[in-house]
């Protein structure tokens, strides 16, 4: 099956009278042999059913439509969907629904089958990238897996480990919920137009292990969020009025460390030693 080009989205989109949108996000992927690179690594597990998230013209949607039972595709632009429908009209692809939907806006709980799990396949839109993983995690439980494409520097934020300059709230709040991996890198000239960065392809692969409580991830949230909103600053000023020195010498966690040489599970430690404390009731 043939993937798109450059000059068939050029074409399309000129005959739509359409650019792509800043506002969006939109840097169409124009490389098939990119798109199914990604396509192959997001069902090397044996995962059939998928959600593409802003699939724009289908040049992945195409790539992974052949190899799964079903792909959900939920696009934010209605300017784009007929073009959308019509790569896929042309191709005989039949097994993707595709919805005119802001993704941030999605209902999960309706939008899915239950008792199914999902493998969630995208080029995600830069600006909402690591603000939709997150929420995904949280959120959407039936979402095992995410292999994306995301701005370079987003994706090794995410996956970086502490002690690290990129790490950050996010990578303890995705290393909670899941291990990630960088799979591989991808240049700027495989999109239409070309970002001014690099981008990555990540496997985020949700823990097997059941989630603590709403009360204790709660907790664990605004630790890391104190913590990380003062960086630079040692636990004992960055928690203060949260976690005092006490309940760090509690869970063996040296108050004058900084917030980004702390692992999930130190965060986790904190917040579950909060939850007995005043400040957990």
């Amino acid at each position: 099956m043939s993937g798109l080009t450059k000059s068939e989205l050029l074409r399309r989109l000129e005959a739509a009278g359409m650019r792509p949108s800043k506002a969006l996000g939109q840097n169409f992927l124009i490389d098939a042999n990119v798109a199914q690179r990604i396509a192959r690594l997001a069902t090397d597990t044996g995962g059939d059913k998928f959600i593409e998230v802003g699939p724009g013209a289908g040049a992945l949607t195409v790539a992974l439509a052949p190899l799964a039972s079903s792909v959900l595709a939920i696009e934010a632009d209605r300017y784009v969907i007929p073009i959308l429908f019509d790569v896929l009209a042309q191709r005989d692809i039949s097994n993707v629904k595709v919805l005119h939907q802001d993704v941030m806006d999605f209902s999960w709980s309706d939008g899915l089958e239950q008792g199914e799990s999902y493998c969630l396949c995208a080029n995600l839109p830069y600006n909402i990238a690591a603000t939709l993983i997150v929420r995904i995690l949280e959120e959407v439980p039936a979402v095992g897996r995410l292999v994306v494409m995301v701005q370079d520097e987003v994706g090794r934020r995410i996956a970086s480990e502490p002690g690290t300059r990129q790490y950050s709230g996010v990578s303890a709040k995705v290393a909670y919920w899941a291990t990630t991996k960088i799979a591989f890198s991808v240049s700027p000239s495989v999109f239409f137009p070309q970002p001014n960065v690099e981008s990555v392809v990540i496997d985020v692969t949700r823990r097997a292990e059941a989630p603590i409580s709403g009360a204790t991830y709660g907790l664990f949230s605004d630790v890391i969020r104190a913590g990380f909103s003062r960086r630079r600053q040692m636990l004992r000023r960055s928690l203060a009025g949260l976690a005092d020195v006490g309940i760090l010498d509690s869970v063996g966690i040296d108050p004058s460390l900084r917030a980004e040489k702390l692992s999930y599970l130190d965060f986790l430690k904190i917040a579950e030693a909060l939850v007995g404390s005043d400040r957990g009731r």
